[in-house]
């Protein structure tokens, strides 16, 4: 992506991030991010954002992850779990309860008529135990499944899954767009480190085209399918 801007503001040095999560948290619609590293307390910033209704796309790499001694947040606290009924699930139930039941009946019959047939008792004994198991089994088989999906938009891109197996394809660059009105670019990570303590630069970007450019090249990369992307489960721990 190429693009120009006219209206800039430039931060360099400690605390360069300032404005960034200033602007963050006036957002009064979207928010996107791209950064390969995170700080928990920073995306229980976006947890409620999204609450108040805000549009949310974060884009990471690897890991989503803290420090427990530096905040309580967890990857699955952006997980919503929910149980889904599965019709083909409740079919295969009560096909087992009616063709156990069905069996118990016959090997029923077939005990009652032992005392009339030699060597029947338990073979017929035997097959009515085993019918009784299976109906216990199908009658309380679930027939919802666990279904999971992010609390928002979340990607998160494998840096090992490039083009051969040695490749190391790390989606780098530290983007944030807010209400496709104010973008930043540069070096600070979504981190307290890369907002707070490390030496970074920021370039605020007001330019309108520009900041749709860069809204544009977000959405992009959202839907690559350059690299792999890990599924819920993976970097939720789910």
């Amino acid at each position: 992506m190429k693009t120009s801007s006219n209206k800039d503001t430039i931060y360099i040095g400690r605390q360069a991030g300032d404005e960034i999560l200033r602007e963050i948290k006036k957002a009064k619609d979207s928010v996107k991010i791209v950064s390969p590293y995170l700080s928990g307390s920073y995306v229980k910033e976006l947890v409620a954002l999204h609450k108040q209704n805000k549009q949310i796309t974060l884009i990471t790499a690897d890991n989503i992850t803290e420090n427990q001694r530096y905040s309580d947040f967890k990857p699955s606290d952006l997980v919503i779990k929910n149980e889904v009924f599965m019709p083909d699930l409740a079919k295969i139930k009560k096909r087992g309860v009616t063709l156990f039941f069905i069996f118990i009946v016959i090997s029923s019959m077939a005990l009652l008529s032992s005392y009339f047939i030699d060597g029947l008792f338990y073979p017929s004994l035997f097959f009515m135990g085993t019918s009784f198991f299976f109906i216990l089994y199908f009658f309380f088989m679930s027939v919802n499944t666990i279904k999971y999906k992010p609390l928002f938009r979340i990607k998160v891109f494998d840096s090992k899954s490039g083009k051969s197996a040695f490749s190391t394809e790390l989606v780098h660059a530290k983007i944030y767009v807010i209400d496709d009105k104010v973008a930043f670019v540069g070096s600070a990570n979504f981190t307290y480190s890369g907002f707070k303590t490390h030496y970074e630069t920021a370039v605020k970007i007001e330019d309108e085209k520009a900041v749709l450019d860069i809204s544009r090249e977000v959405e992009m990369l959202y839907d690559s399918k350059d690299l792999r992307a890990k599924d819920i489960e993976e970097w939720a721990g789910v």
